[in-house]
């Protein structure tokens, strides 16, 4: 039997296969099809040859959510509200995310004026009905809908998260009298009290839903048609997987599903090897990625934005910037050199690409210092052309009077500068020091940048997996299936009822177990943990302190106590005399599923054979010089290989650089682990 993981990326779709009689991993990459990604999806799966009956196990991860949010091109929506909220998603919240912008604007909402549509009801806070719901309104707004060719519907009332009777009626009504429109109901995806961020989730889930259900009822046909008999798991953004029929009533959850992949995989990764503090790195050709994981778990934040617009649902917490292989450099009106954001994606790509691209890009910038082989681009298997690299990267260089080698090296600092200050902005600024923790360097372009990258923030260990440039696929083969459910709950801890707490708990875990049915899930492989949201009273923001699963009047001094200790380490001050408030409760289910065994390849000498040295290539490395890299071919590295930079690692998804006075050791799963010391320090 075999298992697959697929990842859609902005310019490549990428698939690992995994024997599980063997352990041995077999990779597959392709140009990403963005008119269809299942498309690209489909002939990734159909490079490894295998009938997919053989199957047991396939986890897809996509950019569909993102790049219908980013893209605008969701469904056509209608928001039914409270009357009084139609405006909550335009008001949004009175603080700039953006203060230094003079030029900062709202996001646009999602859903015209015309179609946030209010009805006469009102549920109290504490789940009160004081309006009753009148279903004809319902009927009138159903008409109007019509005759605008609504494709789907969020439904946010005012208080639902503590009682949501009226948005199921209006949920039946809906489906039984507008069954051709999609439906979403706030009380479904998220029951926090946040007004506008509930809101704002509801109805990005609404406008993406009808765009996700067509292209996974696309892929499924595509993989039933090829006898794949199991269920299609997609990943999620939390770092957990869900099967595809969940997916289609919560596609917002996918919204991160790629790059959440790659965390999941590093995490693991580290686990494997014994680090627990861990910089997930992800170049790709489109954008750089970046989380923090702690005692081997990536973390997590509550609540995230897209194009300004929040989302209120667990998020593996990941920055990113418009930093990848496909990042454009361009010169502004100051006459400054950028990277990015922009990006040649994978349509018309970097200039050496062939496909009619002309801007001068990170890869071609690469390509000209020598670093990429041209004759071994993806395994030889794609060819690039070196004389139209240097070409787009000649307009950088005769503006500045540089030579081409100089204005590419240029272009390399620049975009190292820019991921050097995405790491600092997760690491240094948070409080961690960044010499406690290794980095993890995948993405087809990571394992090029990442010892700059590293040697700029002081992490001493930089770790490249095998067959980085696919890594983020790797890594949904690792994830379990996880849900996560809240609700808000508000009450001074010394006054709340543990009965009430408790009862709250067990109506979450109904729901956990409820999807867990649904995926198939057998109970001894469900594992649930239990959390609350505390502050001190009067504070805004909470911090979340795990629970026992029933909880006694006994656990409140401990949870106290863990509150305190955590604001300490998070602030730096805690105050233990004041009294704490919870706000909400939590409870996260993990289905786990049958890790892959790895393989691990032949153990050989400290130097590496004369078969896996390919001999030396000129490197530019600034100021006229030209330095002779050594040149290894990876898959020809034994476990105990040992090697001494300047050297370049390469292989079909990614090169690896190993800068001077940088060793680089081969481990037993064939890891490359890049020890910063001497002159790379």
């Amino acid at each position: 039997m075999y298992r697959l993981g697929t990842d859609v990326g902005g310019t490549f779709t990428d698939g690992v296969l995994l024997d599980e009689t063997t352990g041995r991993i077999t990779v597959s990459k392709v140009s990403s099809t963005p008119e269809n990604p299942a498309i690209g999806t489909i002939q990734c799966i159909e490079r490894f040859a295998i009938p997919l009956d053989q199957a047991s196990f396939l986890a897809h991860g996509t950019t569909v959510v993102i790049n219908a949010l980013i893209e605008g091109k969701g469904a056509k929506t209608a928001l039914i509200t409270t009357k009084g909220f139609r405006d909550v998603l335009e008001i949004g919240r009175c603080n700039r995310t953006e203060m230094y912008d003079a030029l900062y604007r709202k996001p646009r909402p999602l859903v015209p004026r015309r179609l946030r549509l209010e009805v006469n009801e009102r549920v109290a806070a504490d789940g009160t009905v004081v309006v009753p719901l009148d279903l004809n309104e319902v009927a009138r707004l159903v008409e109007v809908m019509r005759r605008d060719e609504v494709e789907s519907i969020a439904v946010c009332l005012l208080n639902a998260y503590s009682n949501s009777k009226h948005e199921e009626e209006i949920g039946t009504f809906l489906a039984s009298h507008y069954p051709e429109a999609t439906v979403s109901l706030s009380h479904q995806i998220t029951r926090r009290y946040y007004e506008y961020e509930r809101t704002s989730t509801t109805v990005q889930n609404a406008y993406v839903m009808p765009v996700v259900r067509k292209y996974l009822k696309s892929l499924e046909q595509e993989l039933e048609a090829r006898r794949f008999k199991n269920v299609l798991q997609i990943m999620q953004s939390n770092g957990g997987v869900m099967a595809s029929p969940v997916a289609r009533d919560i596609p917002i959850a996918m919204v991160e599903s790629g790059p959440a992949g790659g965390a999941i995989g590093a995490a693991q990764l580290a686990g494997l090897l014994g680090y627990r503090n861990v910089i997930s790195y992800d170049m790709g050709g489109t954008t750089a990625k970046t989380s923090i994981i702690t005692d081997a778990l990536p973390e997590t934040t509550d609540q995230y934005l897209v194009e300004g617009r929040p989302i209120l649902l667990p998020v593996v917490d990941m920055r990113e910037i418009g930093a990848g292989g496909g990042s454009i450099a361009w010169i502004d009106e100051a006459g400054a050199l950028h990277v990015g954001p922009q990006s040649a994606g994978a349509a018309p790509g970097p200039a050496c690409y062939q496909r009619g691209g002309t801007e001068p890009t990170v890869t071609d910038a690469n390509l000209v210092l020598g670093i990429l082989d041209p004759e071994y681009f993806l395994g030889g298997e794609m060819e690039i052309a070196p004389d139209l690299a240097r070409e787009a990267v000649g307009k950088i260089a005769e503006y500045f009077g540089l030579s081409v080698d100089e204005a590419a090296l240029g272009i390399v600092k620049i975009v190292n500068t820019n991921m050097s200050g995405l790491l600092q902005s997760m690491t240094v600024k948070r409080g961690y020091d960044p010499r406690e923790f290794a980095l993890v360097a995948f993405g087809g372009a990571g394992p090029i940048h990442a010892s700059a990258i590293a040697r700029e923030i002081n992490v001493p260990t930089v770790i490249v997996p095998p067959s980085p440039g696919v890594f983020s696929a790797w890594g949904m083969l690792m994830a379990d299936l996880r849900h996560d459910f809240s609700q808000t709950y508000i009450a001074p801890m010394d006054q709340a009822s543990v009965d009430s707490v408790n009862a709250i708990f067990a109506k979450l875990e109904g729901r956990v177990r409820d999807l867990f049915e649904l995926e198939r899930i057998p109970e001894g492989q469900i594992a649930l943990s239990y959390s609350v949201d505390l502050r001190y009273i009067g504070q805004e923001h909470t911090l979340r302190v795990p629970a026992p699963a029933r909880m006694k009047q006994s656990d409140k001094p401990s949870l106290d106590r863990s509150f305190d200790d955590m604001h300490l380490r998070i602030y730096g001050h805690n105050a233990p005399e004041e009294r704490k408030e919870i706000v909400s409760l939590q409870v996260m289910g993990i289905g786990k599923v049958r890790k892959p065994v790895l393989e691990k390849i032949a153990r050989g000498a400290k130097t590496p054979t004369s078969g896996a040295t390919l001999g030396k290539r000129r490197v530019y490395v600034g100021s006229g010089t030209y330095e002779p890299f050594s040149i290894y071919r990876r898959d020809l590295l034994a476990a105990g290989n040992v090697i001494e930079g300047p050297a370049l690692v390469e292989e079909a998804t990614a090169t690896t650089t190993v800068g001077k006075g940088e060793t680089c050791s081969v481990d037993e799963y064939g890891n490359l682990i890049i020890a910063l010391t001497g002159e790379g320090r």
